[in-house]
């Protein structure tokens, strides 16, 4: 009863906002209305920075530069959607599901996509590695038996000697509602085969540009 009042008490609050800070007029700057509304800080604060704050930074948007611009180039929509739909063909990657397959269950995915990452590794000429790390899993809450967890790791060496180190993660496991359900299909188009999809065309954007002084990256999947 608390948690629907306390929601409720939200959606009253946020129509109240939409109600006083309704949308901008098309060439009517958010700063001439910050000006005549009195909203502290606002007054400053870039067109992009709507609805107003007191806290944090002004957001200031910005073209892509030619760099930026290149990479994206290089992404090729039809691949993602083609890696998506891979993904989905395993019919569930559920982590108590099948790992002996090749065709269904976490096991196949976990085997593809360390393979596809392997021939992204290659295309980067060797300063790529990947690996498949691995543990038994004990009986636990929503763990009825033991089960290998794997995880497969990317990992690019930088040239930059900041020490900076940018991790790109997603998971690739998949479920139905119910938590231990891991039998039905459970295809998790979004949830997240479209991550998994994503974070590949990193490699395709980024393998290019070693001659640049760029950080370590790491990408596990989980």
């Amino acid at each position: 009863m608390a948690l629907l009042v306390l929601v409720l008490l939200l959606c009253t609050y946020a129509t109240k906002l939409l109600a006083d800070h309704a949308a901008i007029p098309r060439g009517v700057s958010i700063t001439n209305l910050a000006a005549e509304n009195g909203w502290e800080q606002a007054a400053t604060w870039n067109e992009a920075s709507w609805p107003p704050a007191t806290v944090g930074t002004p957001v200031r948007p910005q073209e892509p530069d030619a760099e930026l611009r290149a990479m994206l180039a290089r992404v090729d929509p039809a691949r993602i959607q083609a890696n998506i739909l891979k993904l989905v063909q395993f019919g569930t990657r559920h982590t108590l599901s099948i790992q002996n397959s090749t065709t269904r269950g976490i096991g196949a995915a976990r085997d593809w996509i360390a393979a596809e990452m392997r021939t992204y590794a290659a295309a980067a000429n060797g300063s790529m590695t990947v690996e498949v790390h691995g543990y038994l899993q004990g009986v636990m809450e929503r763990v009825p038996f033991p089960v290998r967890i794997s995880n497969v790791f990317a990992t690019l060496p930088g040239t930059a000697k900041d020490g900076r180190v940018y991790v790109i993660s997603g998971h690739y496991d998949s479920r139905v509602t119910d938590a231990n359900n891991y039998s039905d299909d459970a295809p998790g188009a979004n949830d997240d085969a479209s991550g998994v999809a994503g974070r590949f065309i990193l490699f395709t954007a980024i393998d290019e540009l070693a001659f640049f002084p760029l950080p370590h990256f790491l990408y596990p999947f989980r």
